[in-house]
């Protein structure tokens, strides 16, 4: 375990000196009675060595410093007595820590030879230091709990500070006991018995530990009413200081069961238990997963929760998930019908829509009633849908707001749909792509092109160009164009040509085929030829 350091100490002992409780005065008793029985007596350097020698010293002039501070709180002012309560407590703790250092010097020693002068010294003091940190201890807990009974007495507003004044304490109580388990550990390296030592703080820890879980649960109660309170009654001005207070009482008990809990593990006390409410309060999973007993005992936490949660919900539970799962069905199989409904009606109109439009129609009125439907799923589940579409009005401004490109497609969507200028099958060149059309929707249009790539082209780009519509009209002009040679007969060329436009049954009479000389290229005569055909047929000619 790591030493604590002395600048740590220096405020453990003041409360002794704050009141005049039987562990006060057991205390200073303790202290009044050193000089006479000689525990700290000095020997000779030549026999213990100098380092050892002055730390005799420099704990001889601290008691001696204590008795003369001790002597004049009688009649000190105020002031005074709190300047000399501070002076007595470094006093003591300067001589606490040249206790342990002159343990060490023991232990170096020893290792040349026996040190019998210097050992009974060092275990003598150790005896009577020892009884005066559990005295520390005793105090400092009635000291945090008369705080803390003040708690109903105090005004709201004063809750805070009073939280304040117990932390302090609460951390001095933590300090000691880490420096109590120092004590302990350099009794063990003197070769000391600290059987009964070990059996008191090991006591003393668990009593901490059932006592900080009992405030955990309480204060996470706390927490909990004020909060259910907070959304009763937002406008009461007293509710938030009472919460701030009791999540402050809340992680001072959190932090002194993690020091309570290390120094439990050092003893190979039973922590599991507490160490897995622990990290069900601070969420810090990692810290407590890697103890096999305590992810058992959040497992069988967490399964009987959920197992009495059952037992109180279970079959109304399963009576709503049923009734929910027949009322997405009912909806599913009316939003189907519905799109056929519509579909049909479509088809037995007269209105002239394309087939974009004629989808689009079936797929909004199938979606409005499944929205329908889930609506109503909603007001089963106790989801209050006014506030709900209100939200959604709200949301749905902010994300139109942030997505203009996508409103912009949805426009050109609806304007594409209105004016029809291609539609399902058609070839089209749109937005630099050209390709068949296969389907459509408000912000997009998927283009197959001819070697069967899928290309999907959003509707500002397409409204925004020129739309070519290769396949919009019944019949297409088919132009092509031949050559022959400047010696060939250019009559008989002609003639040929018209017998092959006029044998072909895919060519149609009306319009008329069109057989011409065109140009008089470098190497030979063109004839362009134009024959007319339907649409479908227009890539066989």
């Amino acid at each position: 375990m790591k030493s604590v350091p002395f600048a740590v100490l220096v405020v453990l002992l003041v409360p002794l000196l704050l009141s005049q409780t039987p562990g006060h005065a057991a205390a200073q008793d303790a202290l009044g009675t050193v000089d006479q029985e000689r525990l700290f007596s000095e020997l000779p350097a030549e026999e213990v060595g100098e380092r050892a020698s002055d730390l005799l010293a420099r704990m001889n002039s601290s008691i001696d410093a204590i008795m003369r501070h001790r002597d004049k709180l009688a009649t000190a002012s105020s002031e005074d007595r709190l300047v000399l309560q501070i002076r007595i407590s470094s006093l003591q703790t300067a001589a606490l820590g040249d206790l342990h250092e002159l343990a060490d010097v023991l232990h170096e020693r020893e290792q040349e030879g026996p040190q019998r002068e210097l050992r009974d010294r060092v275990e003598g003091a150790f005896r009577r230091t020892t009884p005066l940190l559990w005295q520390q201890i005793a105090h400092l807990r009635c000291e945090i709990d008369e705080t803390r009974a003040l708690r109903s007495s105090t005004p709201v507003e004063e809750r805070t500070a009073l939280e304040d004044r117990v932390r302090k304490p609460t951390r001095r109580l933590d300090d000691l006991y880490t420096i109590s388990m120092s004590h302990v550990e350099k009794m063990d390296e003197l070769g000391l018995d600290t059987s009964q030592e070990k059996a008191t703080i090991s006591e003393s820890l668990m009593d901490r530990a059932e006592e900080l879980s009992g405030r955990m649960e309480l204060a996470q109660e706390r927490i909990k009413d004020l909060k259910a309170r907070y959304k009763e009654t937002p406008d009461d001005a007293n509710v938030p200081v009472l919460l701030v207070a009791a999540q402050k009482d809340l992680e001072s008990n959190v932090g002194s069961m993690g020091v309570v809990l290390g120094l439990m593990q050092t003893l190979e006390l039973p922590s599991a238990t507490y160490r897995a409410q622990l990290v069900s309060v601070t969420s810090d999973i990692s810290s407590g997963l890697l103890d096999v007993s305590v992810a058992a005992s959040l497992i069988g936490q967490a399964t009987s929760r959920v197992t009495d949660w059952i037992a109180e919900n279970g079959l109304g539970l399963v009576a709503k998930l049923l009734l929910i799962a027949v009322l997405l069905l009912v909806f599913r199989f009316a939003a189907r019908l519905v799109g056929k409904a519509v579909g049909r009606s479509l088809d037995a109109s007269k209105l002239d829509i394309s087939r974009l439009l004629h989808r689009m129609i079936v797929f909004t009125a199938s979606n409005l009633v499944m929205l329908l439907g889930l609506l109503v799923v909603l007001s089963q589940l106790g989801i209050s849908v006014g506030p709900l579409l209100g939200g959604l009005g709200v949301a749905g401004f902010i994300v139109g707001f942030a997505l203009q490109d996508s409103l912009s497609n949805f426009a050109s969507g609806l304007m594409i749909l209105i004016y029809r200028p291609y539609d399902v099958g058609d070839v089209v060149d749109i937005g630099g792509v050209t390709g068949k059309v296969d389907r459509m929707s408000l912000v997009s249009t998927t283009i197959l092109t001819f070697d069967n790539e899928r290309m999907v082209v959003p509707n500002k780009k397409i409204w925004g160009d020129v739309i070519k519509n290769v396949t919009a009209q019944e019949v297409r002009r088919v132009d092509l164009r031949f050559g022959i040679s400047y010696s060939d007969d250019i009559s008989r060329a002609e003639a040929v040509l018209s017998e092959i436009l006029q044998g072909h049954d895919k060519i149609l009479d009306e319009p008329e085929s069109i057989v011409r000389l065109h140009a008089l290229g470098d190497s030979s005569v063109d004839f362009v030829v134009r024959p007319w055909v339907k649409t479908e047929d227009y890539w066989d000619v």
